[in-house]
């Protein structure tokens, strides 16, 4: 780290010389006297006193120093001490002389007020470095994870607070020239560096409260669409036609999914509010919003359950309801155990299908033209069917309805089930308490 001296400034004695003995200035020296008067006069002038002192570098000061003592000796080659341009350009020179004591007071008193100044911008830098501002955290986060951010985004603060004064106090004192390297670098910092580093003290106290707002106007967004959501959703009559809404494990999935999601929400609201101290209000009517919709759904889902029954049977023939049996005691299908059977077709159904395929076994290409050959295979299928919806119990151990269409095929391709009634499209149902079979 560059470090910043005062050197002392030697002032060297202008020789007297008697009068006597002293020839007058001829026209060259007249010349040199007046131009040595006015180059003294331009660096007084040039001498800023006011502001970060450029005297606090020991480049500048040995400068200062170079200079003066060319001042001296120029001085001195000029002994007619009753000429009035040796006079002024001799009082020119003893208020430079109080001038450049003065700076050099200056910027001595400057830099014991400052201290090290590169060692402390480093430190400054480094608590830029150790304690950044939180990212946005994306819900849902429980008590902890708030806590955590809230510590951060404290910290962070504080930081910004801290280097911000100690910057403000050292702007004023500090003379930083500016140099094309960076501190990164190893380059010490300048004043460039320490704007910047003033400008992301603010930034860093604003973006706390802005990531803060950002947060909080997400999560309240996110929830006022659950809430419509939880609140809209499930109007059905659990004791209708549509009560599958309720039963339905896709749709259950569902309903907890968005409960689970909604309250979530709420409660990550709840956690970030409370932790920096801001209402909270609308989050726990929020939650309370959930809760009551999640319980009426309970509630609907158990009165759609206790009215769940399997459908009326439009047929009681005894054969079908055997044909039925041998398909859900089949192995192949682990149906498992099973309830009533109810036919919901009221007659076997004759029916039948075609379908081809076409085997290539020869492309050529002839002029701009692709020609293809091979043999067609069409299979006639043939078979009767009928529907039937029974109870079956699934490994939870909860009954569902499940709609079966029981198929015995009398022709069709190779890998066709042949004169055996088999099981054809089976969609499980809602479902059913056993007591209600």
């Amino acid at each position: 780290m560059k470090k910043t001296v005062i050197a002392t400034l030697l002032l060297l004695s202008v020789i007297s010389s008697s009068h006597s003995e002293v020839a007058p200035l001829v026209s060259g020296q007249i010349v040199q006297v007046k131009k040595l008067a006015r180059d003294i006069v331009n660096v007084k002038q040039s001498i800023k006193n006011t502001g970060p002192s450029e005297f606090q570098s020991a480049e500048n000061v040995k400068a200062k120093q170079k200079r003066f003592q060319q001042f001296t000796e120029a001085l001195n080659r000029y002994p007619q001490l009753d000429d009035p341009l040796v006079q002024t350009a001799r009082a020119e020179y003893m208020s430079l002389q109080t001038a450049l004591k003065a700076e050099f007071e200056r910027a001595k008193q400057q830099l014991k007020e400052l201290g090290d100044v590169q060692a402390r911008l480093t430190q400054l830098q480094q608590n830029f470095d150790q304690y950044p501002v939180p990212q946005i955290m994306e819900p849902p986060f429980d008590a902890v994870a708030v806590s955590n951010w809230v510590k951060q985004a404290s910290a962070a603060r504080t930081v910004g607070e801290h280097n911000l004064k100690e910057l403000n106090a050292i702007v004023p004192l500090a003379y930083l020239p500016i140099n094309p390297g960076t501190p990164q670098n190893g380059s010490p910092f300048d004043a460039d560096d320490v704007r910047r580093m003033q400008n992301h003290a603010k930034k860093m106290q604003q973006a706390v409260q802005s990531n803060y707002l950002t947060m909080s106007g997400n999560i309240t967004n996110q929830l006022k669409q659950k809430i419509e959501q939880v609140k809209n959703r499930w109007q059905e009559n659990p004791e209708g036609e549509n009560k599958w809404v309720f039963l339905k494990v896709d749709q259950v999935s569902q309903a907890k999914q968005l409960f689970s999601e909604s309250k979530a929400l709420a409660q990550s609201s709840i956690y970030l509010e409370q932790a920096l101290q801001q209402d909270h209000s609308f989050a726990t009517e929020a939650l309370k919003v959930i809760n009551q919709a999640e319980q009426q759904y309970q509630a609907n889902g158990q009165l759609a359950l206790n009215s769940s029954r399997l459908p009326e049977a439009v047929n009681d023939d005894d054969d079908m309801i055997e044909f039925a049996e041998e398909i859900l005691e089949r192995p192949r299908y682990q149906f498992g155990a099973y309830g009533p059977i109810v036919l919901t077709t009221k007659d076997i159904i004759e029916r039948e299908s075609k379908s081809s395929e076409i085997d290539i076994d020869k492309v050529e290409v002839v002029g701009r033209d692709l020609k293809m050959s091979g043999t067609e295979t069409t299979w006639t299928y043939k078979w009767q069917e009928f529907k039937f919806a029974t109870p079956i119990k699934d490994a939870d151990g909860t009954w569902y309805i499940w709609w079966i269409t029981a198929k015995k095929y009398a022709s069709g391709s190779s890998i066709t089930p042949i004169g055996e009634w088999v099981a054809g499209q089976s969609t499980q149902g809602n479902p059913i308490l056993e007591s209600n079979f």
